[in-house]
C-alpha cells in the first residue's frame, strides 16, 4: 500500500473505512496481505492483486492514513 497523493482522486473510487483496527476491511482467497504504509496495521488479508487496484482506498482504523494499493512498477 502507499499513502494517497495530494489531489489524487481516481474515477469511480471510494474509500473503505476500517472501523476496528483489529479486523481487516477485506478478506479474500489470494496470496497477499495489504498493510498500512504508516503504522503497519493489516488492512486487507489474503487478497488477489487483481482486486486491489488504485480504485480501492482504505482509511486505517489505527492512524487514519488513507492508503491505496501500489499499482505502478518501481523504476
Amino acid at each position: 500500500m502507499r499513502r494517497i497523493r495530494e489531489g489524487e482522486v481516481p474515477f469511480a473510487a471510494g474509500t473503505a473505512v476500517q472501523e476496528d483496527p483489529g479486523r481487516p476491511v477485506f478478506r479474500g482467497n489470494g496470496p497477499d496481505d495489504y498493510v498500512c504504509v504508516e503504522c503497519g496495521n493489516v488492512l486487507a488479508s489474503s487478497m488477489d492483486p487483481d482486486y486491489m487496484t488504485k480504485k480501492v482506498r482504505i482509511r486505517c482504523g489505527r492512524c487514519r492514513t488513507v492508503n491505496v494499493a501500489v499499482t505502478e512498477e518501481a523504476s
